[in-house]
């Protein structure tokens, strides 16, 4: 063996150990006290009940619930499934006073049940349906919603979300016939 390659080797040899003895005895410069647990606090969560218990005016919005046709008579187009209702609901929209435009999206509604069972909007189920847009301050957009529901379904409210993380929900009783 060449002496050039018996240095080198020597020498990775004691690099190795010079870090081995690092690691060990006092002056090591590791502390083997456990580390501290960090503080994370825990996000509040608002369950979906508590959520729709919101009032139909909440951060600068309005829901209203003017009129329901149950049943009501489905665009032209569209088929119902067996054991199925289209219900539809005129509602009006508005932004009273908030900065944030408000997205006026009728697939942002839904209706609840006596139950708290929900029901999705379904977009060209009825005719006069709301129409997207985004509502400034101080306006307002009114339409018609359809929602399929079952035969037997009690609705009691509408609920309208606003925001990609449902922040805000405002909900109201729906009118009696």
């Amino acid at each position: 063996m060449n002496q050039a390659r018996l240095k080198s080797i020597l020498a990775a040899v004691c690099i190795a150990g010079l870090l081995a003895a690092c690691g060990e005895g006092e002056g090591s410069g590791l502390d083997d006290r456990p580390l501290p647990t960090p503080i994370i606090p825990t996000p509040t969560r608002i369950s979906p009940e508590q959520l729709a218990q919101q009032s139909a005016e909440s951060a600068g919005y309005s829901l209203k619930a003017l009129a329901i046709e149950d049943p009501a008579q489905a665009a032209s187009g569209f088929q119902l499934q067996p054991d199925t209702r289209l219900v539809a609901v005129q509602v009006e929209l508005g932004n009273e006073t908030s900065d944030d435009a408000m997205p006026v999206d009728l697939t942002n509604a839904v209706v609840a049940d006596e139950n708290g069972i929900t029901y999705n909007a379904v977009a060209g189920a009825y005719a006069n349906e709301l129409q997207p847009t985004e509502l400034k301050k101080g306006e307002r957009a009114s339409g018609w919603i359809g929602f399929v529901v079952p035969k037997d379904a009690k609705l009691k409210t509408i609920t309208y979300r606003i925001g990609l993380i449902s922040t805000i929900a405002l909900t109201a009783d729906l009118p009696t016939q």
